[in-house]
């Protein structure tokens, strides 16, 4: 019998079926169902929550600070545990700053709640507020302001992207960096300014000018026409303090107040203000400024589901990205630290190096017998020079604060995957009186309907509680009080703090195109490189709870990212005999793949088929393929666009992705560049990292549409603020080449270092290239071999050649023409410029390798490869008769061939002097030449000009829809006929 006298009794039936659920399935729909029981009248999903969260300590040539990374990390932390999609950074330059802003401007959307904060150096200039990112190392004013981050950008970008509302959080103006640096730092700044041409006196006055325009704290800043609030850990012109514990007087104000539910921006603020004056003794008082005309609440009231996770509402739309420091640390700790699994601890070490618990892992690895030390990433030569880390600083406050928050509450609960026990022991039989209802699950009592607020319930003698978390949510702490009337008129108040917390596993491998998931997902590109940690964690949690099946298709995912099939495919056949909808997908990939598997397409088709029609989104985007790729059907473009824009329409950016790939190359539609910029576009914005770094490309070459480096520069931004590597090494090209913007070349370096560390192969080489430029800040010539021969080794493209320039000159190793050679034939077949590299070293009398023939023999190879200076090669031998030849007429074709391969004034410039040697007859019958070769009947070429010469002339320009030359025939003419109709 239910004796429950519930005051709130819209889910009671629900929450009945919710008391028992074994599966992640019955969980889901029993607490998605719970918060809309909450609030019935929401039908409309939350509005996304975006933070842009940055923390500078470790300055390379000015005064590093010991707590803005922490800063940064907890306040990471918070926002993410209030529903946040959080853009974390530490220890950032001035590019990765940049990118980040660009991905948090890409997360914003009409409504969006929006939160920036900073911690590191700011300063004042002429009433502008400049940020600092740890690459800074000016010698003037001006240089300072290019190499920092004007403050101002963050509000307007907030302001103008259609945010419903922007909150700014600066801790900066700690001090002036620059008002008495210390001499080591002068010196770094010094060397580097003197390397690039600056003089040592300049030098001087430059810093000292700098120490004087630099005013003491920050300026007022303008809030926007939206709404906005700007808060300063301290007033205008004002210095903060860095404080003497983990964080600053101000983030730690903001930490400890930010996670009461129900408490107002305003009265947080006023709160801070408060803390913040009596922490410092009256010596720092923060200031905000805003123009905020509705309630704001990082931790909403209870019926408010502004806590929901951002990417939760559609089939993906999310950043995909791995959450802040802090809670994957814990997480991934939490779920090894009791096990005796020595590859558990290697793979938190590689993973977390800076991790809060690297003491605790690496004691393990000793106790199980393991090495002292873990291999991590793939390790480049180290560098003097300035990187960029973007890692925070693992200072000994960071950790401790870390090991001290592993253990919040009495009650530790995963979000889908079971129910934690809230234990009444010692209690008589009476009524429970529950003041608040939690905020992160659902509190029921056995059968009973679930508790809401000043609701009163039957308790039975030593009841215990079922405490269910709510998916949808990052989970955080809270605390559940309850008040047991006892017959006797006494009353007996328990409290328990309980954890709803993201299991490592739905972490590291959950799938963004999943249903069924519970947060908001991981992409490949970050599982791939996380795959043991992935591994690890899912095997421990399909120990830990054998019956959740996501956790089952989970680890499938994170085995297929190690190459371990067969483990994977065990996993996903016994997720699909549970009717996890997204392992039936993947089991079908599996089947199309042939991993551990036969390969069977018609097999593949049929788990699709069956996962699209429980209208599982990710299935759609597998059925274009087949249809596109016409494996086991048709090929059939249109069909295959069909089932694309069914996948888009359900929200899933890939299918997006791929509709705007069609309209792109025409495939199965018209080519159409506009509405492929416009679906691109679209799932760029929804998180789509190939969309964003396609889209970028589009706009940097003009591929149907105008070129605009700004905005190509903003996407590839968008992924490189998101670790793509390839992304990170598009931007830096960008960089280097000056494309929209004035040529950086550090900047350039710093992007190709973090790619390279990524694994992207481009990056290796674009790196080893200004190692051995000859620029004196990174010149390292011994250092680009190195590079150049482990791309060589993975058999990277452009890497032979660069390798082979360096032996030939012998920059960095002994010159060794026969090795250079070598290299340059292993390219040579898919690279015409090293085809050419090759009759080059032929064609040298330096070279020891002299063959003429030979030389023109690769000469030709190159040209007819597209490469025009090859073409100016090989004609420059016919007319001199070396090695081949003399040729007079295919001297003169090849200097047209090269004029028609290219534009390039330099190669003009060279070869018009040349063209005096030849006179119209040679012309003419070079022209006839070539029209016997693309099937005319001319006849043997005799030089003249007759009516029959003529008319094909005429034809073969009509035919290339270019004008009739007129009597005399030039070498763009002829250049014109080398190329096809």
């Amino acid at each position: 019998m239910d004796r429950s006298l519930s005051i709130f009794s819209r889910s009671r039936s629900h929450s009945r079926a919710c008391a028992g659920a074994a599966t992640v399935l019955a969980v889901w729909a029993c607490t998605s169902v719970a918060v809309l029981a909450q609030n019935e009248d929401t039908a409309a999903p939350p509005p996304p929550r975006v933070a842009l969260v940055i923390g500078n300590s470790a300055y390379l040539n000015v005064t590093p600070l010991p707590n803005p990374a922490n800063d940064a990390q907890i306040i990471a932390e918070k926002l993410w545990e209030s529903g946040f999609e959080v853009i974390e950074s530490t220890d950032a330059d001035r590019e990765t700053m940049l990118a980040n802003l660009a991905t948090f401007r890409s997360r914003l959307r009409e409504g969006s709640e929006a939160v920036m904060f900073y911690a590191g150096h700011g300063v004042q200039i002429g009433s502008q507020n400049f940020l600092l990112p740890v690459s800074v190392s000016p010698t003037s004013v001006e240089e300072l302001m290019a190499q920092s981050i004007d403050a101002q950008l963050f509000v307007n970008v907030m302001n103008e992207s259609g945010a419903k509302l922007s909150i700014i959080l600066i801790d900066a103006c700690r001090n002036n960096p620059f008002a008495k640096i210390e001499a080591d730092q002068a010196e770094r700044i010094a060397s580097r300014a003197i390397t690039t041409g600056a003089s040592r006196q300049g030098v001087t006055e430059g810093l000292a000018a700098l120490a004087q325009a630099v005013d003491g704290g920050l300026a007022e800043m303008v809030a926007g026409k939206t709404e906005t609030l700007i808060s300063f850990a301290t007033a205008p012109g004002s210095v903060a303090l860095d404080g003497s514990g983990r964080h600053s007087p101000y983030t730690q104000a903001i930490a400890n107040n930010i996670d009461e539910a129900g408490l107002e921006i305003g009265q947080l603020f006023r709160r801070v203000r408060g803390d913040v004056r009596e922490t410092t003794g009256g010596n720092q008082i923060t200031w905000t400024t805003s123009t905020l005309e509705s309630d704001f609440y990082f931790k909403p009231p209870l019926a408010d589901q502004r806590g929901a996770t951002t990417g939760m509402a559609t089939a993906t739309d999310t950043l995909g990205a791995l959450p802040p420091q802090r809670i994957i640390d814990r997480a991934f700790w939490r779920a090894i630290k009791d096990t005796g699994r020595i590859d558990a601890f290697e793979a938190y070490v590689r993973t977390q190096p800076d991790g809060a618990f690297v003491e605790q892992a690496e004691q393990r690895i000793a106790e199980l017998g393991g090495p002292p030390q873990v291999g991590g990433t793939p390790a480049l030569p180290a560098s003097d020079a300035p990187q960029s880390r973007d890692l925070q600083i693992a200072t000994e406050a960071a950790r401790d604060d870390a090991n001290e928050t592993l253990v919040r509450a009495d009650i530790v609960v995963p979000i889908g995957a079971g129910t934690g026990e809230v234990s009444l022991a010692n209690a008589a039989v009476g009524w429970v009186y529950v003041p608040i209802a939690p905020r992160l699950g659902v509190l029921s009592a056995g059968e009973s309907a679930a508790f809401g607020t000043g609701g009163v319930y039957w308790a039975a003698q030593n009841q215990t509680l079922d405490y269910s978390p709510v998916v949808g949510s990052n989970g955080g702490v809270e605390t559940i009080t309850a008040e047991l009337l006892l017959p006797d008129g006494k009353r007996d108040d328990k409290s328990v703090r309980i954890e709803a917390f993201v299991h490592a596993c739905d972490l590291l491998a959950g799938m963004p195109f999943d249903s069924q998931r519970v947060t908001a997902g991981a992409h490949q590109f970050i599982v791939n490189q996380n795959f043991d940690a992935a591994i690890v964690a899912c095997e421990i949690a399909v120990e830990t709870y054998p019956d959740v099946p996501r956790f089952w298709a989970e680890l499938a995912r994170a085995y297929r990212a190690g190459g371990r099939y067969e483990e994977a495919l065990k996993w996903q056949l016994k997720a699909v005999d549970a009717d996890y909808l997204a392992a039936v997908v993947n089991l079908g990939q599996m089947y199309l793949d042939g991993q551990a598997v036969e390969k069977d397409n018609a097999r593949a088709i049929e788990l699709f088929n069956r996962a699209a029609s429980r209208k599982e989104p990710a299935a759609y985007t597998a059925l274009g393929w087949v249809y596109r790729a016409g494996v086991g059907v048709d090929l059939d473009y249109a069909e295959a666009m069909r089932w694309y824009v069914r996948g888009a329409e359900a929200g899933n950016d890939w299918a997006m992705a791929n509709v705007a790939e069609l309209y792109q190359t025409g495939k199965g539609v018209p080519r159409d560049s506009r509405r492929a910029v416009q679906w691109y576009t679209t799932a760029a914005k929804s998180g789509e990292l190939t969309a964003q770094t396609r889209l970028a490309r589009m706009y940097q070459t003009g591929d149907g549409i105008e070129k605009d480096f700004a905005k190509a520069k903003y996407w590839y931004e968008t992924a490189a603020g998101r670790g793509v590597p390839n992304a990170l090494t598009r931007l830096g090209i960008m960089y280097e080449e000056g494309l929209g913007q004035d040529p950086d070349t550090e900047a350039a370096f710093r992007l190709y270092t973090r790619a390279a560390a990524g694994g992207d192969d481009e990056a290796l080489v674009r790196l080893a290239k200004l190692y051995s430029s000859g620029n004196p800040l990174f010149d390292d010539p011994a250092r680009a071999v190195a590079l150049l021969q482990s791309a060589v080794d993975r058999k990277v493209a452009g890497s032979y050649r660069a390798l082979a320039s360096l032996y030939e000159t012998g920059h960095g190793v002994p010159k060794d023409a026969a090795r250079a050679l070598d290299l340059y034939k292993s390219e040579a077949e898919k690279n015409p410029s090293a085809a050419r590299d090759v009759g080059r070293l032929y064609a040298s009398a330096d070279s020891g390798l002299q063959d003429l023939q030979q030389a023109a023999v690769w000469y030709e190879i190159s040209a007819k490869a597209g490469s025009a200076w090859a073409a100016r090669d090989l004609a420059r031998l016919y007319e001199t008769g070396q090695g081949i030849g003399p040729d007079q007429i295919e001297a003169l074709i090849w200097y047209a061939t090269a004029i028609g391969l290219s534009d390039d004034a330099k190669l003009r410039a060279l070869i018009e002097p040349a063209l005096a040697n030849f006179d119209q007859t040679r012309f003419v019958a070079a022209a006839q030449t070539l029209l016997n070769r693309k099937g005319g009947e001319m006849g043997p070429p005799d030089g003249k000009m007759g009516r029959k010469t003529r008319a094909a002339i005429e034809q073969a320009f009509v035919d290339r829809n270019k004008a009739v030359p007129g009597d005399r025939l030039t070498i763009d003419d002829l250049a014109a006929l080398t190329q096809q109709p």
